[in-house]
């Protein structure tokens, strides 16, 4: 399976990005549009406690 680095929140409609496999997940953009507060990479583990559900982006 290859890597699919463009990744969406179920519950939001965020976009993050991650460039390397097992590595640092960046937001992209929010579901309006709008710029992310922070554009800082953070681990799975992070977003998971965050509440966040990323999934391949279609």
């Amino acid at each position: 399976m290859a890597h699919t680095r463009h990744l969406v929140d179920v519950r939001t409609g965020d976009e993050f990005d991650q460039p390397v496999p097992f590595g640092l997940v960046y937001p992209i953009c929010n579901a309006d549009g709008t710029a992310p507060p922070s554009q800082r990479g953070r681990t799975w583990e992070h977003l998971v406690a965050c509440d966040r559900e990323l999934r391949p982006a279609s």
